[in-house]
């Protein structure tokens, strides 16, 4: 049976709301950890670390930053590509679900495990893996249902 236009339509925009979830709160871990970078890429904060590591060079603590800032985003990174690729042809099945939410969920409790109390940035980021956590394992409920 061919499907009409109207139908066509409607499964080519029924996985939109979801991607345009998830990505958007992606988009925000990495923008964090972006502006976390920024501020640690900073003449103060490398003198701070000088005084902590006296035998330490400004190449250590730029790796240091950079090490950090990519540890930071190869999660959102990877669940975003992920799932523009996949959607389309897979959805989200409940191993989709599963997987992903044990890696943001254990991503997020790294990030607690860091306790950078002084920092709004700390304290940004785990609300947002904590979203990310609920779009991620509820993410079969964001789906758009097609009005008859």
């Amino acid at each position: 049976m061919k499907n009409t236009p109207v139908q066509q339509k409607t499964d080519r925009n029924k996985h939109k709301r979801q991607l345009t979830v998830l990505l958007s709160f992606c988009a925000a871990l990495i923008v964090l950890a972006t502006l976390e970078a920024l501020i640690l890429a900073n003449p103060e904060a490398y003198q701070f670390w000088l005084t902590l590591y006296p035998e330490g060079n400004t190449a250590d603590y730029s790796s240091i930053v950079l090490s950090l800032f990519l540890v930071d985003i190869v999660i959102p990174v990877s669940l975003s590509l992920y799932t523009f690729i996949s959607i389309k042809k897979l959805g989200t099945p409940p191993l989709y679900r599963l997987i992903w939410g044990a890696i943001v969920f254990l991503a997020g409790i790294r990030r607690l495990l860091m306790f950078q109390t002084q920092s709004i940035l700390w304290y940004l980021a785990l609300a947002l893996w904590a979203i990310l956590f609920l779009v991620v394992i509820n993410i079969h409920r964001l789906e758009t249902v097609p009005s008859t």
